[in-house]
């Protein structure tokens, strides 16, 4: 039987090692984020799985999430986007700003534009969070809104 059809049934369970978040509740902390990217895995999809859960969760457990300070996940791009993460959502969410987003480290000495596609960077120049732009980090901010 497919997974489809097991879906149809009503007979699929999911594995619970793939989906710690959903049946657990647990939800997926900015330090986690920085911990998967400093194993191997690529910087925006690791965001934007944190990203995912931002309107599913209430302000507390929000808040919880960006509290703790991510150890360095050995891309300096990663750290400051992470630190602009925290800022933007505690900015527009009425968090409290954790301190660790003023870290000197969190900051890059150079643009980063996340995309190469033409005409992206216009668009970034101009709609990216103030939270991201000071931190040398281009990145419109619809994409940190997940559904």
């Amino acid at each position: 039987m497919t997974l489809l059809d097991r879906i149809r049934r009503g007979t699929f369970v999911a594995d619970p090692a793939s989906a710690p978040d959903s049946l657990t509740g647990r939800g997926v902390s900015l330090a986690d984020v920085a911990a998967r990217i400093s194993q191997g895995e690529d910087v925006l999809p690791a965001v934007r799985d944190f990203l995912d859960q931002v309107n599913r969760r209430n302000l507390g457990e929000l808040a919880e999430l960006i509290r703790e300070r991510p150890a360095a996940s050995g891309s300096l791009k990663a750290d400051a986007l992470l630190a602009g993460v925290a800022e933007h959502l505690a900015a527009v969410k009425s968090l409290p700003c954790p301190a660790w987003v003023r870290d000197s480290e969190r900051f890059l000495d150079s643009f980063w534009f996340v995309s190469d596609v033409p005409g992206f960077r216009a668009t970034a120049l101009v709609q990216t969070p103030i939270a991201l732009k000071r931190r040398g980090i281009f990145w419109p901010a619809r994409s940190l809104e997940r559904v």
